[in-house]
């Protein structure tokens, strides 16, 4: 009674790539108009059952065919209803495999995305170990500038960045690392907000959440760096002038004497 159309697959068909199409739905639909039709001759049957009790002329064949009728109904129906269980199976598995597809496709998609960022964390890890090199070098050069600090004169206490925020211009710096870290902190992608690293908070209010107004850290130290410079070297002129008034007085007594 069922039988499947030349080239057709179960539960596919050729429109997509592995698309499948549902086949209850259609199967239900004819099972419905078939219990519709079973119903109708069903209610037909008391009067050919009437007219055939009261020995109307013909009546007895009517009943006989409309009974014929009713059990032709009756086996369609049971035929539909087996095909209906049969094609909602054959549904649930091919939800199941589609399912499954589904899944094994983004789990592939999850490996990528987790190499990406296995990728991404190797990056931000060697930029680590190139930050943590150069700091070891930063902090030599601040060793050796302490030590180089000329006789008689004192490296001035000043801080950088806005509101102080990038802290003491001759000192470890964190501070300032810190806030370069959050001045470049890219945007999402979303637009909804930026990638900052959880330990790259500023403390100003007045940058906070405003990383456009935040000025390079380099620019700050080396600002900081001409300003230290420059005060130290005014400090020499002072000594040296000093000295030489000492050294002229010193001279003028001799003669004196």
């Amino acid at each position: 009674m069922f039988r499947k159309q030349s080239g057709e697959d179960a539960g596919t068909t050729h429109s997509g790539p592995e698309k499948t199409v549902p086949r209850a739905p259609a199967i239900r639909a004819k099972l419905d108009c078939a219990l519709g039709a079973l119903g109708e001759l069903e209610e037909q049957i008391a009067e050919f059952a009437l007219e055939a009790a009261e020995r109307k002329p013909g009546a007895a064949d009517k009943l006989a065919g409309h009974r014929a009728k009713i059990e032709a109904a009756k086996t369609a129906a049971d035929e539909l209803a087996a095909a209906l269980r049969l094609a909602e199976r054959i549904d649930r598995q091919a939800a199941a495999a589609g399912a499954a597809q589904m899944r094994a496709e983004q789990l592939t998609e999850f490996k990528k995305e987790f190499a990406v960022r296995e990728k991404a964390m190797a990056a931000v890890l060697d930029a680590a170990a190139a930050m943590a090199k150069a700091y070891g070098e930063y902090s030599e050069a601040t060793l050796r500038a302490l030590a180089a600090t000329p006789s008689g004169t004192v490296i001035p206490t000043m801080n950088m960045g806005p509101e102080n925020s990038y802290g003491p211009a001759f000192g470890p710096g964190e501070r300032m690392v810190l806030a370069e870290i959050y001045r470049l902190a890219p945007e999402r992608s979303d637009s909804i907000g930026r990638f900052v690293l959880p330990f790259a908070k500023p403390s100003s209010e007045m940058t906070r959440n405003k990383p456009e107004v935040m000025p390079a850290g380099i620019d700050e130290l080396r600002a900081a760096h001409e300003a230290i410079i420059g005060n130290v070297a005014r400090q020499i002129d002072r000594l040296n002038e000093q000295a030489a008034r000492a050294a002229g007085m010193t001279t003028e007594r001799k003669d004196a004497a």
